[in-house]
């Protein structure tokens, strides 16, 4: 016999082990479908502005846990041709990391501005940052940084190889730039739609 409290902090620890498992089943799954070719994207007209709002609204909910403050920079009016659920999971992604990367009372700003005939989505943070030596390394699939690993146990390593392969998808691609300890701030640049003649 044990108090109750021991058997609930067990249970609540067994509960995220699985939800982490099932996380990375289902990524790694739709890693493979994604190789062979077998993932149904759809091609439509999506407004990326209407999108990033959208995901900024959430962001700022996932925010108040950890009191990071998100904020909406620049947004200009932009249209994509795309699938919108996997560009949404694309920019997700990249918000939840982050929030979850940042530290306390840190800032996350999310951007949408156009040059030429791309959108470029920006996502930075105040947070951990990247060392040089990792940043070709953070697309590749089960890579986590050891700053990462000591922030937080909850990634799988497989969240940014899943947005690599939507902005490639897309024509489009993904950077980061990032200093160790100061944060780091990911650029999604996709091609505009064509203007309709």
């Amino acid at each position: 016999p044990r108090p109750l409290e021991d058997y609930h902090s067990v249970l609540e620890s067994n509960l995220e082990e699985i939800d982490r498992m099932t996380r990375i089943v289902d990524e790694l799954l739709f890693l493979s479908r994604a190789d062979m070719g077998e993932v149904k994207m759809e091609l439509l007209p999506v407004s990326l502005e209407t999108l990033v709002e959208d995901i900024y609204r959430q962001a700022t909910l996932l925010g108040q846990d950890r009191m990071i403050e998100v904020v909406l920079g620049t947004v200009m009016p932009a249209l994509v041709q795309g699938d919108e659920l996997r560009l949404r999971e694309l920019l997700l992604n990249l918000v939840e990391n982050a929030v979850k990367y940042s530290n306390p009372k840190g800032k996350v700003t999310i951007s949408l501005v156009t040059d030429g005939q791309q959108a470029i989505v920006s996502v930075t943070d105040q947070g951990i940052g990247i060392a040089p030596d990792d940043r070709p390394k953070i697309f590749d699939r089960f890579f986590r940084t050891d700053e990462a690993r000591a922030h937080t146990k909850k990634g799988t390593g497989l969240g940014l190889a899943i947005c690599s392969w939507i902005a490639e998808v897309h024509k489009g691609r993904i950077n980061v730039q990032s200093a160790l300890g100061r944060g780091s701030t990911f650029t999604v640049t996709l091609p505009l739609a064509p203007r309709p003649a």
